[in-house]
């Protein structure tokens, strides 16, 4: 019975990873990391294991003998400040981008799993340098409206993937970065495009979600970065291309 922690477990990808998880043939364990206990009930009612832990406070030791205590074959990182960001934006480091990379740094040191999906979010990258070559026009608005609107979100997303990649010859961590654009609240449509494939169209949460069980079911997505936007193609085939042509979307030109 596959196991997969998820870090952020009360978030609306989250959960939708969640269902997708339980309701698949290999029986899979899910176990929620939470911050507040309100959001165990419903975590319980869709089939999780919750536990209560605070990724602000929490330091690489605490989480050691977490990913020790609760051990899994992979390890989702979907936490975030979230609406917070906006009233504290400087929130965004304490979690999308500190609290990340104690994660990377405690499963690393844990002994334990090694695989690792990661959210960021499209346009992460160094802006001092090069345009991507595959972004046209609407990709680069799309990617200064971002950064003009949640600037320390950009960078602190921007900075645990970076972190993540660069530090891994230490590490060994066999992750995936997955990169969606903004959401809509379409709904599923099982369809997706990915790979370099700039910032639109939006994208559904649950069609995310479908993105990320697919990768953990591709062990060929290990080593990949990649955009994720709205699309035509099935997701699975979306990931089978994504693992076939190893996309890197975060090439030492980005960062």
């Amino acid at each position: 019975m596959p196991s997969v922690l998820i870090f952020g477990g009360s978030g609306n990808l989250a959960k939708f990873i969640t269902t997708r998880l339980l309701a698949k043939d290999k029986d899979y364990t899910v176990i929620s990391v939470i911050r507040r206990a309100e959001h165990i009930p419903a975590l319980t009612a869709l089939g999780a294991t919750p536990i209560l832990h605070s990724l602000e406070t929490s330091s690489v030791s605490d989480l050691v003998t977490l990913l020790q205590t609760h051990s899994s074959d992979a390890v989702i990182f979907a936490a975030g400040g979230g609406l917070r960001s906006f009233a504290d934006p400087a929130f965004s480091h304490v979690v999308d981008r500190d609290a990340a990379i104690r994660v990377f740094d405690a499963m690393a040191l844990a002994g334990g799993t090694k695989r690792l999906l990661l959210i960021s979010t499209i346009d992460a990258r160094d802006r001092e340098k090069a345009v991507p070559s595959w972004y046209g026009e609407e990709d680069v608005r799309t990617g200064e409206q971002l950064w003009g609107m949640l600037p320390l979100y950009m960078d602190a997303k921007f900075q645990a993937d970076k972190n993540l990649v660069e530090e891994n010859g230490r590490r060994g961590l066999e992750y995936t970065i997955v990169r969606p654009t903004w959401y809509n609240e379409g709904g599923s449509t099982g369809k997706v495009s990915a790979g370099k494939v700039g910032t639109s169209p939006k994208i559904s949460r649950e069609d995310v979600a479908d993105v990320f069980v697919a990768c953990l079911e591709n062990p060929g997505t290990v080593g990949c970065v990649f955009e994720v936007v709205g699309g035509e193609t099935l997701v699975e085939e979306a990931m089978k291309r994504v693992a076939e042509e190893k996309v890197d979307s975060f090439g030492e030109e980005y960062r």
